[in-house]
């Protein structure tokens, strides 16, 4: 068995194969039988490297959680830095990490099933997780932020107005990332970032296909929607 660590620029290769396996594992059969003992011997692995890498199951999910966050993260801000850099406004920052977001979601369908598929049972995520999960609605956020800093952020047609329900949906989000938009921008942005991740999760299960002859100008078209409804000028 393998029981020497050998690391590339600071990468664990224990660590990443391990990790490898187990979301093809989480894939195909969910994490309930995950296992890091398991795993370890079926790639020929010292369990108890193994072990001090990911001493639980849990901890295993988790780094996978990370990784996928962050990946996800990591595409939609390259996504907001590339329309920046094209000379993009706010709108077309906008759509740049909505495209980042299916960039990703395309390129890695196991991760995006990870984090917005089905909960895990029996697995309760820690803070890490939401911080790192909290990267994307905040590079959407800092553009709105933009535009009402800037009195770009078209309010007026911000309608119809909150009833009680959507009020309280609203305090959520109004005292954690969202602080300082108004109730209407919030209530907004959920439902575009719900939209979102239902439009990616079309183009990551091939149900984009039976909608839209040309899947790419469908996303850009309605991430460009979604946008505007949020309020940010055209």
């Amino acid at each position: 068995m393998q029981s020497e660590v050998h690391a590339e620029n600071g990468r664990d290769e224990i660590a990443d194969r391990i990790k490898q396996e187990a979301m093809r594992d989480v894939s195909r059969h969910g994490g309930d039988d995950l296992s890091v003992p398991d795993l370890a011997k079926r790639l020929g692995i010292d369990p108890a490297q193994a072990e001090k890498r990911f001493p639980s199951r849990d901890e295993l999910l988790t780094a996978l959680i990370l990784d996928a966050y962050d990946a996800m993260g990591d595409s939609a801000e390259h996504g907001a830095r590339q329309a920046e850099e094209s000379g993009a406004g706010l709108l077309g920052r906008w759509v740049g990490v909505c495209r980042g977001v299916r960039a990703w979601a395309v390129a890695e369908p196991r991760q995006f099933a990870l984090v917005w598929g089905p909960p895990l049972s029996g697995y309760d995520a820690p803070p890490e997780t939401m911080a790192a999960g909290g990267r994307t609605p905040v590079a959407l956020i800092g553009i709105v932020r933009e535009a009402v800093k800037s009195e770009a952020l078209r309010e007026h047609a911000l309608t119809p107005p909150l009833d009680e329900g959507m009020r309280r949906n609203v305090e959520i989000l109004s005292s954690s990332i969202s602080a300082g938009l108004p109730d209407i921008v919030i209530a907004r942005m959920n439902i575009a970032w719900t939209q979102l991740l239902g439009m990616t999760g079309f183009a990551v299960y091939g149900h984009i296909a039976g909608v839209a002859a040309d899947p790419v100008a469908f996303f850009d078209h309605a991430a460009a929607s979604m946008g505007e409804y949020v309020g940010l000028p055209r």
